[in-house]
């Protein structure tokens, strides 16, 4: 199997960036516990935390994003044998009228992922491959979904993950995709506690986030204070991100420019794809421009086509259960008609 089934389907572009909520319990009974496990309620509030604190991390509650979280290692411990991904993302509002929007997902696995956007897999239907990993690089990604493989592959672990901050927690919580794959989604289904619906005001930039993750019956939960920082939010000044539509020529290079308002340890990440999946990912130094060769660009099918431009921050988390990542990110959505 390459992709489950989901009730309310997905999306195949960004115009559509609702939320799924109609993945019911998986036994079928529809009551306020599914989704759950240990008998704990859906915000995660079961067991007793082991504290893990990153010494250079700085505190939780807006402070600034100073810290040591550059992209790299931070060092919790020994980390244990899994493989956690979490995506935290804002998404303005654009030119399609769509508000505001907080995407927020993750899993755990026994093999490592092939993206650092789960929230694109799990709500959207979209694979995006990580960026090149150098600076100002460009890749061409041939269409391709995301392989779920095998339900042994995938590991349960208590029933939420927590971002905790002084102006309120963004929270997680579990469900079962077809029954199999256990992830950890922001929806605002009647299944799940109020707490786990997304809100977009819980997403403040050059922030930093106390991570709580959540062990079950198989590891204490673990707190790793201010371990979570978000980028500064992202303007992009070209093309005009409240143009819907627009034209934008093959033939001719596509300049990018944003205000280049970022901090260390911040990274651009541009992405390009047709409508038959066809991508372009560009990993841009966040000096404020960039721009996509019209010999790649020509690359895509001619046709409405997506743009993201997104400021982000990656940081890799050992903890007791496994290696975290976690991938905070402010995404602009632009939309144009590539002839």
């Amino acid at each position: 199997m390459s992709e489950p089934t989901i009730l309310s389907g997905l999306c195949s572009t960004l115009t559509l960036l609702a939320l799924l909520s109609a993945c019911g319990d998986p036994d079928g009974g529809g009551d306020d516990d599914a989704g759950t496990t240990g008998g704990a309620d859906s915000t995660g509030e079961q067991g007793t935390a082991a504290t893990v604190t990153d010494p250079s991390a700085g505190t939780s509650g807006g402070a600034d994003a100073t810290g040591s979280s550059d992209g790299g290692q931070v060092e919790t411990g020994e980390p244990g044998p899994n493989f956690g991904l979490l995506t935290f993302t804002f998404y303005p509002a654009d030119a399609t009228g769509a508000p505001d929007q907080l995407g927020m997902a993750g899993a755990w696995r026994v093999e490592p992922f092939t993206t650092d956007d789960f929230h694109a897999v799990r709500a959207l239907g979209l694979l995006f491959p990580p960026a090149p990993a150098g600076v100002d690089a460009l890749e061409v990604h041939e269409p391709s979904q995301y392989d779920w493989g095998k339900g042994d592959a995938w590991v349960t672990l208590g029933n939420g993950v927590r971002l905790a901050h002084a102006d309120g927690d963004a929270v997680a919580c579990l469900e079962l995709v077809d029954d199999t794959y256990p992830v950890y989604l922001s929806d605002d289904a009647a299944f799940l506690d109020p707490a786990c619906a997304p809100a977009p005001d819980r997403w403040h930039p050059a922030s930093r986030y106390d991570l709580v993750v959540y062990g079950g019956a198989d590891f204490d939960d673990q707190i790793v204070v201010g371990a979570v920082a978000t980028p500064a939010a992202l303007t992009v000044t070209a093309p005009d991100p409240a143009a819907f539509d627009f034209p934008l020529e093959r033939a001719t290079d596509l300049d990018i420019a944003w205000d280049a308002n970022g901090s260390d340890g911040d990274r651009v990440v541009i992405r390009v794809w047709d409508q038959f999946g066809r991508q372009i990912a560009v990993h841009a130094a966040d000096d404020g421009a960039f721009t996509v060769p019209a010999a790649e660009l020509g690359k895509l099918a001619p046709g409405p086509v997506d743009l993201t431009v997104a400021r982000e921050r990656v940081v890799d988390l050992g903890l007791a259960a496994g290696t975290l990542r976690v991938a905070a990110r402010y995404e602009v959505a632009l939309y144009p008609d590539l002839f």
